[in-house]
């Protein structure tokens, strides 16, 4: 029975995770605000359509599990632009670094910008930004099992009202599974909803709140190394928004030239296990692609992470509404000597 014990730990986490969404669950399905917290950007993920819960090794971890920042071994800087449909704007910068053996810390900024929104009623054009702050933290319990904490802060601004919140993000990954798997569970965007108010005004009393767009999210990848010395990780997920339906990606990465250039390639199920009739099939295409040009001077390697996703809107009728592509591009430092802790 010894050999056994080590399973105890893992297996009473994920029962507390799925004790704590099955309560939240029960809230029902509804709109949400903070259409932000939908959005998880990282150019490296994005190519591979968002399957990266469990794969998830590097500060790219802080939009899909925390855990996986334990494995990053260096410090890491990402820098990222992304023009986005309708003109919307991110600005992304995630710093992460070790802390001691098993500890890792990370810290991140998005700022979104959208264009002024015309009323169309002769009123002026209004404005809406977005400013998310968030500080993660990541621990080794053992060498099969990491576990991630994330706290945000979110701050909107609408024309003349503002609201902000604090939410969380928890992660769990597993390794040294059968056949060499490895597996992810998260959930995010735990926390109270927002109302807003006037600027630097409180809400009228019992003004209610719009709750936040939670996620769960699972995945289960491997790693494997072709010919010696090229990396090939391959991932499958499936992540549940609270106001959405099931949804499912699978993606894969391979890098051609070891530590010099990778290619991603992913697909989502939007949807999943049913045809919507009353929405858009899907907000965008179904393939995504993306690739990584990495240069090494002396022991730090910097790259450019590139991603891309074809956008296609189409109302209940499959008729097209829209096309437009989404394109981004990260700047991504590891300075593998640098230590601050």
């Amino acid at each position: 029975m010894a050999p056994r014990k080590p399973l105890l730990k893992p297996a009473f986490l994920i029962a507390v995770f799925f004790c704590a969404v099955q309560g939240l669950w029960a809230q029902g399905v509804g709109t949400t605000t903070a259409d932000i917290l939908k959005v998880n950007l990282g150019e490296r993920p994005a190519g591979m359509a968002g399957a990266y819960t469990a794969m998830a090794d590097d500060a790219y971890s802080i939009d899909y599990n925390p855990a996986g920042l334990s494995l990053l071994r260096t410090t890491q800087v990402i820098l990222s632009h992304l023009d986005s449909l309708a003109q919307i704007q991110y600005e992304y910068l995630t710093f992460a670094t070790t802390l001691g053996i098993d500890n890792t810390v990370a810290a991140n900024f998005i700022y979104r910008h959208t264009p002024p929104i015309d009323n169309n009623n002769g009123n002026p054009a209004v404005n809406a930004d977005d400013l998310l702050a968030r500080v993660s933290m990541a621990h080794v319990f053992s060498p099969g099992l990491r576990v991630g904490l994330t706290v945000k802060y979110l701050n909107s601004d609408l024309a003349n009202y503002s609201a902000s919140t604090f939410a969380a993000d928890l992660g769990v990954q597993l390794d040294k599974l059968p056949y060499g798997l490895r597996a992810g569970l998260s959930v995010q965007n735990l926390g109270p909803g927002m109302t807003f108010a006037p600027a630097n005004s409180a809400p009228p009393p019992n003004t209610p709140s719009e709750p936040l767009p939670m996620f769960i999210r699972f995945g289960i990848g491997t790693h494997q190394v072709i010919d010696e010395d090229k990396d090939l990780n391959i991932g499958v997920e499936i992540f549940k928004p609270s106001d959405q339906g099931i949804k499912a990606a699978f993606g894969g990465e391979f890098w051609v030239f070891p530590d010099l250039f990778a290619i991603r390639a992913g697909y989502k199920i939007e949807n999943f296990g049913k045809i919507p009739t009353d929405q858009s099939p899907n907000v965008f295409q179904y393939y995504s692609l993306g690739c990584t040009l990495t240069r090494r001077l002396e022991d730090n390697d910097f790259s450019l992470d590139l991603a891309y996703n074809p956008g296609n809107f189409a109302d209940s009728t499959g008729g097209t509404q829209t096309v437009e592509d989404t394109f981004s591009f990260a700047l991504n430092f590891k300075f593998n000597e640098f230590r601050i802790f």
